[in-house]
């Protein structure tokens, strides 16, 4: 049985960084980078960490290389706050130091070539692992600055839910928990498709007639999908559905509506992702559904989106009306 008495973040981009200072007030925190080099350079500038983390760190956190100090498995609650892209080498890593970890993943990604989420990733690389996903309309520069919300953590043990909920504990986000950890995170997932149409919308300045639109009909196809496997409505139209699908489609903060916006101006794919500076995760999410679409699952928002993203479709402002056209 685990108890949680330090925490270690694997992760130093914007999301790793602002839970780190929030559960700091909790229990004793490492926030674990990629290398000495890093950690040294956050380190010097820790009144003002990054480009995108903006905030003073609390002089508790201590910042270091991974694995630079040993930790106690059975005491330590690991969070892997790394793009999906990473996360099995992460994991896999993680899985070489220690055998039953337990971990919280608060990355939205969804593997591509291995066709699972995150919490199933983890599971891979570490089979004895117990995995906690925390998942819901979290935009970090709003919880950083102190701005509430609330999220989901998913789990298959009710025991380790309540166990992380309580060490968790703070005044900006409020958890509720929930079973069916890969059900919540398919949604979080399929949201970014969403945001980057409302991102090409905004970036042609289609008004908000149109943005509303396509809210609408990527909730409908979120729901579609969520039907196709077996995953109740409720979560489809819950926090981790259709709470996170609105909040990032229209925040300014959202990385997948940034993608969409600098798209639909004429940026070409990679200066696009240079703009954003951070990983879109709904770029591999739009790959990977489009299967559904070989399969008549009715997704046409999805497969337009990944006509535009792949290349195909060349004019946006085209595509975009001619699918709402077509609903």
């Amino acid at each position: 049985m685990h108890t949680i008495e330090h925490i270690i973040v694997i992760g130093s981009g914007n999301w790793g960084l602002t839970l780190a200072s929030l559960f700091s007030a909790n229990c004793p925190v490492r926030v674990w980078t990629i290398d000495k080099a890093m950690a040294d350079d956050l380190n010097a500038h820790r009144d003002r960490p990054g480009d995108f983390y903006t905030h003073p760190l609390p002089d508790s956190i201590c910042i270091e290389p991974k694995y630079a100090s040993p930790f106690d498995q059975d005491r330590t609650l690991v969070i892997l706050a790394v793009p999906s892209s990473t996360m099995a080498d992460v994991a896999a890593e993680l899985g070489r130091h220690v055998a039953t970890p337990l971990v919280l993943s608060v990355s939205k990604g969804y593997d591509a070539r291995r066709l699972c989420t995150m919490s199933a990733l983890i599971r891979r690389e570490i089979p004895d692992a117990a995995v906690i996903v925390l998942t819901g309309p979290t935009i970090a520069n709003e919880v950083a600055e102190g701005k509430p919300t609330r999220a989901i953590l998913a789990g298959d043990d009710l025991m380790v839910l309540a166990q992380v909920k309580e060490a968790l504990a703070n005044e900006v986000i409020s958890f509720e928990v929930a079973r069916n950890p890969t059900h919540h995170e398919i949604c979080a997932a399929l949201k970014g498709i969403v945001a980057i149409a409302v991102g090409m919308a905004e970036g042609l300045e289609l008004g908000a007639n149109i943005q509303g639109i396509l809210m609408t009909e990527g909730l409908r196809e979120m729901a579609t999908v969520a039907s196709f496997f077996d995953i109740p409505e409720a979560i489809a139209y819950g926090v981790s559905g259709a709470g996170d699908l609105i909040t990032t489609c229209i925040s300014p903060d959202s990385r997948n509506r940034c993608l969409g916006e600098a798209l639909a101006r004429g940026r070409t794919s990679g200066q696009a992702l240079t703009d954003v500076g951070m990983t879109v995760e709904g770029l591999a999410m739009s790959q990977t559904i489009e299967t559904l679409w070989s399969l008549d699952v009715s997704i046409p928002l999805f497969h337009t989106v990944n006509g535009i993203l792949n290349g195909e479709r060349t004019d946006i402002r085209q595509a975009l009306t001619s699918v709402i056209r077509k609903l």
